[in-house]
């Protein structure tokens, strides 16, 4: 397990920790205290996000279904938002642009998540050929194999500069290599 594995791993169990203790604790004091660490552990998560973002196949599904629950809570919000304040025009405006935004979010998100989980991958084998990052600041690492072009992380892009044959599956809606196997040159 990398290090990346490790991060990507521990997020969901420390956002719901911490949701419950939001839910659950009804001293004002302490719900400050509590308030004063999730903020610098959201600030980590970032900061962690950007150094191992492309490390882990965990962090990456992680960031999927983090902007689908973004996208659900924005539908939520709007929605409130809409229903208790109704009234006052400039939360009405604020309503209208977070229901369409989160549900265009959700959709996207979700779409992607289902054709990764819930449909059959693409198989592809051939010489891997043109491994190189794309995008600002090296942010996407790619290889082009079997005349498609596909996202890997970080430990298989390592492996795949030396141009081996392989034989992937690639996720239908991330377009991220999910299986390898190295076939003979």
């Amino acid at each position: 397990m990398t290090t990346a594995d490790f991060v990507a791993a521990c997020f969901w169990p420390l956002i719901i920790l911490f949701a419950v203790l939001l839910n659950t604790v009804r001293d004002p004091v302490l719900l400050r205290w509590i308030g004063a660490i999730i903020g610098p552990f959201i600030a980590l998560c970032v900061i962690l996000w950007v150094a191992y973002g492309p490390g882990s196949l965990v962090g990456v599904v992680d960031f999927y279904l983090f902007l689908f629950i973004l996208g659900l809570g924005l539908i939520w919000f709007g929605l409130r938002e809409w229903y208790f304040f109704r009234s006052i025009p400039k939360t009405t405006l604020k309503a209208c642009a977070a229901v369409p935004g989160g549900a265009a979010l959700a959709v996207v998100m979700g779409t992607i998540l289902i054709q990764d989980f819930f449909q059959s991958p693409i198989v592809l084998e051939g010489r891997v050929q043109n491994v190189r990052t794309r995008g600002r600041h090296n942010s996407e690492y790619v290889a082009d194999i079997a005349g498609r072009t596909v996202k890997v992380t970080t430990p298989v892009y390592d492996r795949l500069k030396f141009l081996p044959v392989v034989r992937v599956e690639v996720g239908r809606g991330s377009n991220y290599v999910y299986a390898i196997e190295y076939l003979a040159n």
